[in-house]
């Protein structure tokens, strides 16, 4: 069964509150992969607040624009006071209206760290009963899960569930996502960041994502054959590829350790 087939969950449901934060370089997927969680958490029936912290590249401030219900929160600007100000702003009310929170910060992972040395956030969130949870995105470039392993090192977030999500839409153009991500499997971090925690994620190339964005839907929604805003939906073979995206994502996260630790 995929989540295409599930009912959703009682959004009274019983369930510990996250604070979900994306890491990485830009151009790493980061903001498809935290849209494609906002659309899973929302379809089974559970709230999550959305920060957009990149004011330069506000990618899902675009997707939920702000001020619509369900919409993204930005900062009032990018410069690093504004930004911690806007953090603990959404801090607050992930914990005053008992909702999950996911920060998608961009350049904004300096502000982060200054917040956290101000305040401990994961000591705050314990205290609190919100699990926090690291998402660190990469592509096959070294440099990129080199730029991981630094802010994992650096424990200014420091949280006990993190995963290492492999973006297979960035391996290059005439290589397969076979045997691409093998020069960082083979690094002595991996084993560094699995010791602390982390799980691995593949999140394998989305074919059709620009007909999607361009049409205006979601995930769900452009598998279900909702119109488009031209009036039309996606092709069946479009949905189709999607559907089997979206079946092999669930089939990594539905089940474990994924179903305690995602919002």
């Amino acid at each position: 069964m995929t989540l295409l087939d599930m009912e959703t969950t009682s959004p009274g449901e019983d369930r510990q509150l996250v604070l979900a934060v994306r890491h990485g370089r830009g151009r790493t997927g980061g903001s498809t992969f935290a849209d494609y969680l906002i659309q899973r958490t929302r379809r089974e029936g559970r709230e999550i607040i959305v920060g957009d912290g990149d004011r330069r590249n506000a990618t899902l401030a675009g997707f939920y624009p702000p001020g619509t219900e369900g919409g993204a929160h930005q900062p009032p600007s990018d410069q690093t006071p504004d930004v911690k100000d806007w953090i603990g702003h959404l801090v607050g009310k992930m914990v005053e209206e008992r909702r999950s929170l996911i920060f998608d910060l961009g350049g904004g992972d300096q502000a982060l760290a200054e917040f956290c040395r101000e305040l401990s956030l994961s000591e705050f969130c314990a205290s609190v009963g919100v699990a926090p949870l690291s998402i660190y995105m990469t592509g096959p470039e070294v440099e990129d899960f080199e730029h991981i392993v630094t802010i994992h090192r650096s424990k200014v977030f420091e949280t006990e569930r993190s995963m290492l999500v492999f973006n297979e839409s960035l391996v290059r153009a005439g290589k397969t996502p076979q045997g691409a991500f093998d020069a960082i499997m083979e690094r002595p971090e991996i084993l560094e960041l699995i010791e602390t925690g982390t799980e691995i994620v593949v999140m394998p190339r989305i074919i059709h994502i620009a007909e999607v964005r361009k049409a205006g839907l979601g995930f769900y929604e452009a598998v279900e054959g909702k119109p488009g805003r031209d009036g039309k939906p996606l092709d069946p073979l479009k949905r189709f590829s999607l559907k089997t995206w979206l079946d092999r994502m669930e089939g990594q996260l539905s089940s474990g350790k994924f179903r305690e630790w995602l919002p």
